[in-house]
């Protein structure tokens, strides 16, 4: 056998040993390098080397996400065939394992489906309670990437939505969507969230113009998006010419802001913007 092939063979394995080290568990990049390396002395794995064996995966339709620093394997483009009633019986029997057992036989269930999710042909919403920070990063992504959303609910609704910011007020945090209205969704009401493979088309007013100045911290970071444009002010705020967007989306964004926020026109958007925040802190007993 000439070098080159050794070499291909070589890496072919190693691409095999990172595909089960993945499907065993989540691991970050410098998990996976230490554990890689330890295991097989005569591998070379680094960031780069790594990077290119996951997208090899990726390539032949595994799919493998990053979240929270961390990569594991979603799903397999092969496995055993599910029925939607199949489906149905285990997220029953989830929902019963979740209200009824402790954490941490809920735990080692929420492993058997994991495994379940992953070899079989369809892939599985999974309804535990997300680490915070996950649901955080996930819904940011989603504005980001203009993708639709699921919300999933601790009373077992779902909601599909377009994300639009997220806002704070004292300790409580919401997630502004639209759904045919402007909706402020308490996190705490949610049990966990996923994307939906599809993009959505942004909601344009024509013809209309809005004005509005940002002061602090987060006005400074303000990143003008394609239908706006901005003025730095020699007080520190910015002033944001926003051109065509949808009125509920627009201000909905604006939320995060509150009263670093100030609609200077349309005039109707200014007294809008003040019902909404004083909307939003009585539904929710925030003064």
């Amino acid at each position: 056998m000439n070098k080159v092939s050794l070499k291909k063979n070589l890496s072919s394995i190693q691409v095999l040993r990172t595909l089960l080290l993945l499907l065993d568990g989540d691991y970050s990049m410098n998990e996976l390098i230490k554990i890689l390396n330890k295991n097989n002395p005569e591998g070379n794995f680094n960031n780069s080397v790594i990077s290119k064996y996951i997208n090899t995966c990726r390539y032949i339709g595994i799919k493998i996400p990053k979240i929270n620093n961390k990569y594991y394997v979603a799903s397999l483009p092969f496995g055993f065939e599910l029925s939607i009633n199949d489906i149905d019986v285990l997220k029953y029997i989830q929902n019963i394992v979740k209200k009824d057992m402790t954490a941490k036989n809920f735990a080692i269930f929420n492993n058997l489906f994991d495994k379940i999710s992953k070899y079989s042909n369809k892939q599985i919403e999974k309804v535990e309670k997300e680490e915070f920070s996950m649901s955080l990063e996930l819904f940011e992504r989603a504005v980001a990437q203009k993708r639709k959303i699921k919300l999933m609910f601790k009373n077992r609704d779902e909601l599909e939505c377009i994300p639009i910011s997220i806002t704070q007020n004292g300790k409580k945090t919401f997630f502004n969507v639209f759904n045919k209205r402007i909706r402020n969704i308490d996190s705490s009401r949610l049990s966990g969230m996923k994307f939906i493979d599809e993009q959505y088309i942004e909601l344009f007013d024509s013809n209309q113009v809005a004005i509005f100045n940002l002061k602090g911290p987060l006005a400074k970071r303000y990143e003008a998006r394609d239908n706006e444009t901005i003025q730095q002010n020699n007080d520190g705020t910015v002033t944001v010419i926003n051109k065509n967007e949808n009125k509920d989306i627009l201000l909905s964004r604006l939320l995060r802001y509150q009263d670093l926020c100030e609609i200077v026109q349309p005039k109707g958007y200014r007294e809008e913007f003040k019902q909404i925040i004083s909307n939003t802190l009585n539904n929710y007993g925030v003064s």
